[in-house]
C-alpha cells in the first residue's frame, strides 16, 4: 500500500491524467455487464483528476 501512495505522491500530474484516461477507457466496456464497477471506476477517475489538478496548481 505504501508503494501505491508513494507512486501518486511522486507522479507528475500529466502521468496521473493519463492513468485516469486509461481507467475511464476500461470502464466504458464494463458499463452494461457490471454497472457497479463502472460507477466505481468513474468515481476513482474523477478523484484522480481532481488530485492531479490540485497537484498541478500547488506546484506553481
Amino acid at each position: 500500500m505504501n508503494k501505491v501512495i508513494d507512486f501518486f505522491r511522486n507522479a507528475s500530474p500529466i502521468k496521473i491524467i493519463l492513468i485516469t484516461f486509461l481507467i475511464s477507457f476500461v470502464s466504458i466496456f464494463l458499463e452494461k455487464p457490471f454497472p457497479n464497477a463502472f460507477l466505481a471506476l468513474r468515481l476513482i477517475s474523477f478523484i484522480l483528476v481532481l488530485y492531479a489538478i490540485i497537484k498541478f496548481f500547488s506546484t506553481k
